[in-house]
């Protein structure tokens, strides 16, 4: 199975307010942010450029199919171990922090990476950043499936690698209300289920995201 990657939706989660500087083609945009650990934001911005994203411009910079995994997978585990030293010595304060953070962990496969990507967005939005929303429930639900127990949101695809075709189940769609999904910024499950359908037909937004979530 293939799971649908994050970096589209990031590029239009978090260019948010950030002043962009000119940058050359073959170099990702670093925005000004002085909310925002220095290092940190150099780990998530080469996070996204890995994913064939300029994370701050939305500009795609690599096919998906020149993507080798494999080293991709190693780059983000030495992230992962370098937030985890920033988190030890206290050098992540603020909600972005916090997202950013997040957003590194949610790449992880194993149990424990993916709880940790559900308590830095969590954290994120306890610490006063909304639109880290989305990002706190996508990681529940991520977390939920790799226990094996459906998702209860709706912000997970994946494609089964022989037929190719896109689904969100396991999903407990009936595990809570529409109103709580868009306390979360998730849209309702029949807008769900048209953008699954448009996936299904080989086009569509798989984000489950509400745009400009207040």
């Amino acid at each position: 199975m293939r799971r649908f990657p994050l970096r589209a939706l990031v590029a239009l989660m978090l260019v948010g307010n950030a002043v962009l500087t000119a940058q050359p083609q073959d170099a990702p945009t670093i925005p000004k942010l002085p909310d925002v650990n220095g290092e940190l934001l150099k780990l998530v911005v080469a996070d996204q450029w890995d994913r064939g994203m300029d994370m701050f411009s939305g500009r795609p910079v690599k096919t998906p199919e020149s993507l080798d995994w494999q080293q991709i997978g190693k780059r983000d585990a030495e992230r992962r171990v370098a937030v985890r030293s920033m988190l030890q010595a206290g050098q992540i304060q603020s909600g972005r922090d916090y997202e950013f953070a997040a957003i590194l962990f949610q790449h992880s496969s194993d149990l424990a990476g993916l709880q940790t990507a559900h308590i830095l967005a969590s954290t994120a939005v306890a610490k006063g950043n909304p639109k880290a929303r989305w990002l706190s429930v996508a990681s529940f639900d991520r977390l939920l499936w790799s226990m094996d127990r459906p998702q209860v949101f709706g912000t997970q695809f994946k494609q089964n690698s022989q037929t190719k075709a896109w689904t969100m189940d396991p999903y407990d769609r009936e595990a809570i209300p529409d109103a709580i999904r868009a306390a979360w910024c998730v849209v309702g499950v029949a807008q769900q289920a048209r953008i699954l359908k448009d996936m299904q037909s080989g086009g569509g937004n798989p984000s489950t995201s509400v745009v400009d979530c207040k």
